[in-house]
């Protein structure tokens, strides 16, 4: 095991392998979400293992955009909510893809622009949280004719509720898009709606392109697993100290836990400092040896206790998985969102950086 206190490891394979099995399945245009550190993932690296196969990148900001053009990503980059007009120079200057959804903003790219910037509309369905209202599209559309700088080069929508098994809103939120789109003679190439949920579970949403992002890491957004995803994460940490408590002594901040008999305990090394959920004392579970040990106490800022048996043979550096395999065993990230009472997304864009990323191509 490399000698850091806690890391992650990204298979950059499966994450190429992931994309090329969607785009396979859909038949459509990739648009790959590395917004937020592509997922916890690593976003450099990610992006450029994508490079081969995804025909645009989306990001969720700005400064997103502009840190993969300083890395040398030069492919199209969209940024998928809309910004302020003082950063319109940026997106002029770094050739990113701008979502618009307000006069304001437009009128500003088009007064700097020495040529056509390439642009996207965001259509608001129903997600309500962002975008042009469906009802509004022609009328803006046809008032953004008048910037001559400006290339409609694609529409998108976001669905709502594409992860959740009554599909009855995403219909209405689809017939509200498609209702745009016969009303426009061109809404640009590159047509999309499909988050990863609806990219697997739902065809109608496909149109011309689709926009996965957390399916690419290798993790189902919901029941339906139409292909074969692999997880690209494993998260690792080390055994810290080792040592014993009688019976009634408490472990942790606040004592919460209480041996019910003389108990070997670990320390490990990792903690909410590092984005290993507080949600999980005394309810979580690591792996040491090939086996589950539970985590007992209170998770600290960089440390966490976990109850032994008593024919362990662990030793100060052993290797601890909390997520992934090892031997025969497995926990996943679902897993240990489901033990904290969150998502997924949620553990794995808050793996924080102080925890090494290591990666394998």
């Amino acid at each position: 095991m490399d000698d850091y206190r806690t890391h992650v490891e990204i298979d950059l394979g499966a994450i190429r392998r992931n994309a090329e099995a969607i785009k396979a399945y859909t038949g459509k245009r990739l648009i790959a979400v590395v917004k937020a550190d592509a997922y916890g993932h690593g976003v450099v690296p990610v992006t450029e293992a994508l490079r081969s196969v995804a025909d645009m990148f989306a990001v969720a900001t700005i400064e997103e955009g502009v840190a993969l053009r300083q890395a040398g990503i030069r492919e199209p980059m969209l940024v998928l909510f809309s910004t302020f007009p003082e950063q319109a120079a940026q997106i002029v200057e770094y050739e990113l893809t701008p979502t618009i959804a307000d006069w304001e903003f437009a009128y500003r790219i088009n007064e700097i622009a020495s040529k056509p910037v390439h642009v996207h509309i965001n259509i608001n369905t129903g997600m309500n949280r962002s975008g042009m209202r469906w009802t509004e599209v022609t009328q803006f559309l046809n008032r953004l004719e008048t910037l001559n700088r400006l290339e409609v080069s694609g529409l998108f929508t976001h669905l709502a509720t594409a992860d959740e098994a009554d599909k009855r809103y995403v219909s209405v939120q689809l017939e509200r898009f498609s209702s745009v789109l016969e009303n426009i003679s061109d809404g640009g190439e590159l047509i999309h709606a499909a988050n990863s949920a609806a990219t697997l579970a739902v065809p109608e949403s496909h149109f011309g392109a689709v926009r996965p992002g957390l399916s690419l890491y290798g993790i189902y957004p919901a029941s339906e697993k139409p292909i074969v995803l692999e997880p690209a994460l494993t998260w690792k940490t080390r055994i810290g100290w080792v040592g014993s408590i009688s019976e009634a002594e408490g472990v942790s901040y606040g004592l919460t836990y209480k041996a019910s008999h003389p108990t070997r305990v670990a320390m490990i090394q990792v903690g909410y400092g590092d984005g290993y959920p507080r949600a999980l004392s005394n309810i979580g579970e690591v792996l040491i040896g090939g086996t589950r040990h539970p985590i007992i106490g209170r998770v600290c800022m960089d440390v966490s206790v976990v109850e032994l048996e008593p024919t362990d043979n662990v030793s100060v550096g052993d290797e601890v998985v909390l997520i992934g395999k090892q031997g025969d065993a497995e926990i996943t990230v679902d897993e240990l969102a489901h033990r904290a009472g969150t998502i997924s997304y949620e553990i794995l864009t808050q793996i924080g950086k102080r925890v090494k990323r290591i990666f394998k191509y």
